[in-house]
């Protein structure tokens, strides 16, 4: 199998898949030598759902398509379109492999696309008698759950053991007292070691302090512009809080340098590019210094809670053919970014404009850039987020998710690499369901505010890493019925 999740905190449910154009393959290990159920959802509950409920008795499997349209049994599907491959059990734990359709003609059934889907989880101790009924499924008490995840993942091969030398240097915080505030940026700069020459970053690797998992919510690594004065603290100091007068104002130019890695929750452990390319370090443009931006997500307000938490580079002096660069294309974060209340569906959007594009084109003869991944980025009013490429005014997706999840953000690597010619243009659109909230919600860094943003993973790099567009004042005070203001 390709992939693999426990989807339970005690590791008690792991489920194994594999799948190409047409089927997806799933084996569940779940330890019990009763019914197990899983499901696909559109929010993490029951109505809704997609299931399949199965066990093995005396010897045989069984496996059932079923439907739910409430928190209760849920039904035999008229339609069984999961079909049992084999299962057993080993004393200990039930073993079942089962596939099915991406796309069935069966109206319970979801599809199963890029989009981020909700898997629902569940088993209990004892087989069933019959598969409905009375008899059928006993409630399965406090053994359930629900797991984002993104189940048509594409993930790239980890050939760094491949590479004849390659080097790894550890980004870690230094005991961070996270604040007892709902969000914390907070910063640090690095001095990367002394390379004597250009390599190429072709892994990273985040590096969580265990128990910290639900904290530590993203990073940025920027490559800090050349400034032989550079503020470095004191071995041990722990940094400071971004955006803030006690941070270091040379820590602010790092801002302008380009984005050598991004990572967010939900991503996996490690972000592996692909053979053909590497982030330079180490070439005549670089200062050896980095600056770490670490998103702290502290919702409850716990206080003294403490991190090192971080990433760690694996780089090589083997050089690959192309020099990867990160692009940030989205809506620009300030108060004039707006979502209003009590609206189902608000949509905003960012554009990187054909001259932007050209203006920063690896030479005077423009030649292409190649996109090989997109990370979508809103906080918690996002529901849809998509990239797209609008050329000679058609416009084409790039990446889509229509049914997004602030605490799953996948770099999804795309099946085809796509080239960027002059004259195209980038756009990033946020669609924001705020349908729940009886005021404004402003655009802003901390996750009770918004954002709209795509970061772009292309080649060959080239002098930009950010491309972002102011929204349109007057569209947005006049969608509140405004006619006439100033600023």
């Amino acid at each position: 199998f390709t992939h693999h999740e426990a989807l339970d905190e005690e590791d008690k449910f792991h489920l194994f898949w594999k799948f190409d154009e047409e089927k997806i393959e799933f084996e569940a290990h779940v330890q019990t030598t009763g019914w197990v159920g899983l499901g696909l959802s559109p929010n993490g509950g029951m109505p809704g759902s997609d299931i399949v409920i199965g066990w093995v008795k005396d010897g045989t499997a069984h496996l059932t398509d079923r439907y739910a349209d409430a928190k209760a049994e849920p039904s035999v599907d008229e339609s069984q379109d999961w079909e049992l491959v084999s299962g057993y059990e080993n004393g200990t734990h039930t073993v079942l492999r089962f596939n099915r359709k991406l796309t069935t003609c069966d109206e319970r059934d979801r599809v199963i696309n890029d989009d981020t889907l909700r898997v629902i989880w569940a088993w209990h101790d004892e087989d069933p008698e019959d598969e409905s009924g009375v008899n059928g499924p006993t409630y399965h008490g406090p053994n359930k759950g629900a797991r984002a995840t993104l189940l048509l993942e594409r993930i790239i091969p980890d050939q760094t053991s491949s590479v004849g030398t390659a080097y790894t240097v550890d980004l870690l915080m230094n005991n961070v007292t996270i604040p007892n505030q709902d969000t914390t940026y907070w910063c640090h700069v690095f001095e990367m070691p002394k390379l004597g020459g250009k390599h190429h970053v072709i892994k990273a690797e985040a590096i969580v302090q265990p128990g910290n998992e639900g904290t530590v919510h993203h990073l940025l690594v920027y490559t800090c512009k050349k400034n032989p004065n550079m503020t470095i603290m004191p071995e041990g100091h722990p940094g400071h809080e971004c955006y803030t007068p006690n941070m270091p104002g040379d820590w602010r130019e790092c801002y302008e340098g380009s984005i050598l890695v991004a990572w967010a929750i939900g991503s996996g452990v490690g972000i592996l590019y692909p053979e053909h390319v590497g982030y330079p370090i180490g070439d005549e443009d670089d200062s050896g210094y980095v600056l770490m931006e670490m998103h702290y997500d502290n919702p409850l307000l716990t206080s003294g809670m403490q991190d090192s938490s971080g990433i760690r580079l694996t780089y090589t002096p083997e050089l690959r053919d192309n020099d990867l660069g990160t692009l940030e294309v989205g809506v620009l974060v300030n108060k004039y970014h707006v979502v209003p209340p009590r609206v189902p569906e608000f949509t905003s959007a960012g554009f990187c404009s054909s001259q932007c594009l050209n203006a920063v084109s690896t030479d005077e003869e423009q030649h292409p850039i190649h996109i090989i991944g997109v990370n979508l980025h809103s906080h918690l009013l996002g529901v849809k987020l998509n990239a797209r490429l609008i050329r000679d005014g058609v416009e084409t997706d790039i990446v889509r998710d229509n049914n997004y999840d602030f605490n799953l953000q996948f770099t999804r690597m795309l099946k085809e690499e796509l080239t960027i010619y002059p004259g195209d243009i980038l756009l990033t659109e946020c669609v924001y369901d705020s349908s729940h909230k009886e005021s404004i919600v402003y655009g802003g860094l901390g996750t009770p505010q918004e954002m709209c943003e795509g970061f772009f993973l292309y080649y060959p790099k080239f002098n930009l890493s950010r491309c972002d567009s102011m929204v349109n004042i007057g569209h947005t005070v006049g969608y509140a019925g405004v006619q006439d203001f100033t600023l």
